[in-house]
């Protein structure tokens, strides 16, 4: 498992586990309970971690998925 941080409009950042880092474009799903929306990432940033030894850090720009049918 992978800790990333889910960044959401408007600055309100999440710790989450993940089997794989998802790519721009793919839809991801919480556990914040059912009903939820899915996801649609944004962005994938990795960054440089800090510390002995450093550890890597994956930021995930996400937005909740529109509902309706695609367009």
């Amino acid at each position: 498992m992978i800790t990333v941080t889910l960044s959401y409009p408007g600055g309100e950042q999440e710790e989450i586990l993940l089997a794989v880092v998802p790519r721009k474009g793919e839809l991801i799903r919480t556990d914040n309970g059912p009903g939820t929306a899915p996801l649609i990432v944004e962005y994938v940033m990795h960054m440089e971690g800090r510390g002995v030894p450093p550890s890597p850090k994956v930021v995930i720009g996400v937005r909740p998925r529109a509902e309706g049918p695609p367009t």
